[in-house]
């Protein structure tokens, strides 16, 4: 059976899901962010956060991946578990991508790319001149996007890369 997807803006019902999506993946080095903090970003912020449903013939529909990010007035480092009721800044032009994940079994089925096409687009709808993010593991990825490294720092034991894309730079679909 081939499983199809689709993206849709994600849901305060999806909150369960999420967690233990963000657990299974994140929670295997770390840095798994504390499920208050992920239900504060669909709340805060709702129309920056997405999720990507996946289904085969007559089974019930599941989370795929998911995308929540906030937008902030300046370029700064990110953090685990920041409140977004107190860093979210409407008024923004940075969009932080605050989680960005595809399910292990999905993973290398293109769907990646397609949530952070679709971050891209948040910031453009929203204004935004630029993207930042953090990775532990996924740094070549948003190299293929042209992110661009501008540091790197270690929380929770974890090393992770800071990268940033400069909007006004961007080339769709990573060419």
């Amino acid at each position: 059976m081939t499983e199809q997807y689709w993206m849709r803006p994600a849901a305060l019902e999806d909150w369960p899901d999420i967690v233990a999506l963000d657990q299974e993946i994140f929670g295997a080095y770390g840095a798994q962010e504390e499920p208050a903090i992920i239900r504060s970003r669909l709340v805060t912020f709702p129309q920056g956060c997405a999720v990507l449903e996946g289904s085969s013939a007559g089974e019930t529909p599941f989370i795929a991946g998911y995308l929540t990010t906030e937008k902030w007035v300046e370029l700064r480092e990110p953090a685990l578990d920041e409140d977004p009721q107190e860093s979210h800044q409407p008024d923004g032009q940075v969009l932080n991508i605050t989680t960005l994940a595809v399910a292990p079994a999905c993973q290398n089925q293109g769907l990646g790319p397609r949530l952070l096409d679709r971050a891209i687009d948040i910031a453009r709808q929203e204004g935004c001149r630029q993207i930042i993010l953090e990775t532990a593991h996924a740094e070549q990825f948003y190299l293929r996007y042209r992110f661009r490294r501008i540091g790197a720092r270690t929380e929770r034991g974890i090393s992770m890369a800071i990268m940033v894309l400069d909007l006004t730079d961007r080339v769709s679909n990573g060419q």
